[in-house]
């Protein structure tokens, strides 16, 4: 996969918790070419809640994960359509002319980025191709945090349409994602979802790699059932308990 897309795209990034000792000699021995990197003490696989290993999750451009499962579930179908508005051209390849569009990108400033994109468009293809890629993902983005809140993600869709909104200065995309904030700020209900979403997530952020631990959350999410009345986050505080409680069956006494 790494050798067929990844000049199409695709960026493979391979996350382990065990040791160097063990990673490092098994990255040799496989000729592993792509990135990878150490998750110590999983925080990245809990925040991403995923539940057994291996386990491989498929970004967008966007940002959007469209899917999720054991690696070897992975096609090229799957792929082809993942990498759909993605830049041919890596990051870490973009020559010299690139570096104001390269600084802002990375810094997440969309709006100043896309501005020196379509000044970098006057003198080569490559400035074109960025300021493409960058409008796509901004586009994407915005659309997912629509989704989200109309599907009932009010804390998700809040929390990613405040951190973007400040970094697309004089696009038209800020505008609408002002909208959602005020949107949800203003609504008493929304307001609620909110706050109980956002308790939920910092749970589940929470460390549990012991079973006091484990049972400390779930009695959390438990309370937060009490006080809830929204319908859509009430399944998502018992989905989790559930998943919470046989994770806890498989821990060490």
């Amino acid at each position: 996969m790494n050798e067929k897309y990844s000049s199409k795209g695709l960026s493979i990034v391979a996350l382990t918790s065990e040791s160097e000792s063990k990673t490092e000699p098994w990255v040799a021995a496989k000729g592993a070419k792509y990135a990878y990197a150490y998750d110590k003490g999983g925080k990245m696989k809990r925040a991403l809640g995923v539940r057994g290993i291996p386990s491989a999750i498929l970004v967008d451009p966007s940002g959007k994960i469209i899917w999720e499962g054991h690696p070897s579930s992975v096609t090229e179908e799957l792929v082809e359509k993942a990498i759909e508005g993605a830049i041919s051209t890596p990051v870490y390849e973009w020559d010299k002319s690139t570096k104001a569009v390269k600084k802002a990108f990375l810094n997440g400033d969309f709006g100043k980025a896309i501005k020196a994109a379509d000044k970098l468009a006057e003198q080569n293809d490559l400035g074109k191709e960025i300021g493409q890629m960058l409008r796509g993902m901004v586009a994407k983005r915005v659309g997912v945090i629509e989704a989200d809140l109309k599907a009932g993600e009010v804390f998700k869709a809040y929390s990613a349409a405040e951190a973007m909104a400040k970094k697309l200065k004089g696009l038209p995309e800020a505008t609408t994602l002002k909208t959602i904030i005020e949107q949800v700020s203003k609504d008493k209900s929304q307001k609620k979802i909110l706050k109980t979403q956002g308790k939920l997530a910092d749970l589940l952020s929470e460390e549990r790699t012991k079973r006091k631990e484990a049972d400390k959350i779930i009695k959390g999410m438990e309370g937060l059932l009490k006080g809830n009345d929204d319908e859509y986050t009430a399944e998502k505080i018992k989905k989790a308990i559930k998943d919470l409680k046989n994770e806890r069956r498989k821990m060490e006494r």
